[in-house]
C-alpha cells in the first residue's frame, strides 16, 4: 500500500475462504469445537474457522490501508459472487441461508442475494444501510464514475453507477428491473429470473413453469403467487423474454450424451 500513496491503484482480492472443501487451521478448529452448538442448525467448527480466516484477511487489508494513510481516499468493497453453499456435492449440509431459500447455483434469494459492504470515509455516512437493489454489474461503472473515467460511446455497459446511492442511503437508481440467467444445471435446474420492485418471477426451462414471489412480504419465497397474479406473471415473463432476446442469451438444449449415473459427479471422466 505504501507504494501507492501518491498514485491510483486497484486491488482485487479473491479469497479461497469461505469455500469447499471445508478446512481451517488447527487452532481455529479447536476454538470452535468448544462452542455450544445451536439446535436445528448445522454448527460446523470448520466452517466457523473459515469465516474467521476471512475476517482476519479483511482486517489485514483495512489495517494496511489505514497504516499507509490512504483510508480517506480509498473505497473498499466487500462482496461475493454468489449466495452461500448449504449442501456439499455428497449431500452433507454445511450451513443454512435461512430465512433465504436455497443456495448457490439457484435463482432463489439464497443463491443470488449476497453481502455488499462499502467503506469510503468522508463520502459514505458511517453505519448507514440502504435497501436499494443493486448488482455486481454496477461495480464497473461505479469505479469509473469515482475515477472520472469516460467510456467510449460505443462500449455497452450493463450496470449503473452507485455513487449517488452510496452517498445517500435513501437514493434510488434509475432502474426498476434486475435480471438473471442460468441456463445450466448447477445446484438447480436451468432458469431465468426477473425482479421488478418487490415482485420476482422465476421461469424454469425444464417444464416451462413459473413462480412469482413478493419479496417485500415473503423474502423466504415460500408462497408462489403465480396463479393469483396472472397479469403480473404475463408482464414479467414478457419482459424477461425480451431481455433474453436483446442480449442474445443462450438457451439450454437437450444433451444427446446424457448419462444419468454421472449427474452428481464433478470433473471430467477419464
Amino acid at each position: 500500500m505504501a507504494a501507492h500513496r501518491t498514485g491510483p491503484f486497484l486491488l482485487q482480492l479473491s479469497s479461497s475462504a469461505v469455500h469447499i472443501p471445508l478446512s481451517t487451521t488447527p487452532a481455529l478448529l479447536a476454538k470452535y469445537k468448544t462452542k455450544t452448538t445451536v439446535s436445528g442448525y448445522p454448527s460446523r467448527p470448520d466452517y466457523a474457522g473459515l469465516v474467521e480466516e476471512l475476517d482476519q484477511l479483511v482486517g489485514r487489508v483495512l489495517d494496511a490501508v489505514d497504516a499507509a494513510g490512504l483510508a480517506e481516499n480509498t473505497i473498499i468493497v466487500f462482496s461475493s459472487d454468489n449466495g452461500g453453499l448449504e449442501t456439499q456435492q455428497d449431500g452433507t449440509v454445511v450451513t443454512s441461508n435461512a430465512p433465504l431459500r436455497n443456495e448457490k447455483g439457484s435463482l432463489y434469494e439464497g443463491g443470488i442475494r449476497i453481502p455488499f459492504i462499502v467503506r469510503w470515509p468522508g463520502r459514505i455516512p458511517k453505519g448507514t444501510v440502504s435497501d436499494c437493489p443493486i448488482s455486481t454489474l454496477d461495480l464497473y461503472p461505479t469505479f469509473l464514475d469515482i475515477a472520472g473515467v469516460l467510456l467510449p460511446a460505443t462500449q455497452p455497459v450493463d450496470g449503473l453507477s452507485l455513487v449517488a446511492a452510496l452517498r445517500d442511503p435513501k437514493a434510488r437508481l434509475k432502474r426498476d428491473t434486475l435480471t438473471w440467467h442460468l441456463p445450466h444445471y448447477h445446484h438447480s435446474t436451468p432458469a431465468s429470473a426477473i425482479r421488478r420492485g418487490d415482485w420476482k418471477l422465476i421461469e424454469f426451462f425444464e417444464d416451462n413453469s413459473v413462480e412469482l414471489y413478493h419479496l417485500g412480504r415473503d423474502v423466504g419465497e415460500r408462497t408462489n403467487l403465480a396463479s393469483r397474479e396472472p397479469d403480473i406473471v404475463a408482464e414479467l415473463r414478457g419482459a424477461l423474454a425480451e431481455w433474453r432476446r436483446s442480449v442474445g442469451a443462450r438457451m439450454p438444449v437437450p444433451n444427446p450424451n446424457h448419462d444419468p449415473f454421472r449427474e452428481r459427479q464433478l470433473g471430467r471422466a477419464h
